[in-house]
């Protein structure tokens, strides 16, 4: 099996756990599956423009640590 069988298996194997998630999202919340699925879009397109924004912001910045931690 070559990578791209691989990247194919494991993008299959999320997406069918991202449905799962939504489906029961969509039935606690008696929303529709469509409504639920497209707000997870939604969110998801948001979330990555905003990496993608701080990305812009910082480029230079590297982590260098841990961002919690002070030096005394």
């Amino acid at each position: 099996m070559d990578i791209e069988d691989d990247d194919s298996l494991s993008a299959n194997s999320e997406m069918r756990y991202i449905s799962l998630e939504l489906m029961k999202l969509a039935q606690k919340s008696g929303r529709s599956f469509r409504e639920v699925a497209a707000e997870y879009m939604k969110n998801t397109a948001l979330l990555q423009e905003m990496i993608i924004g701080v990305e812009e912001a910082h480029p230079s910045q590297k982590k260098k640590g841990s961002s919690t931690r002070e030096n005394k």
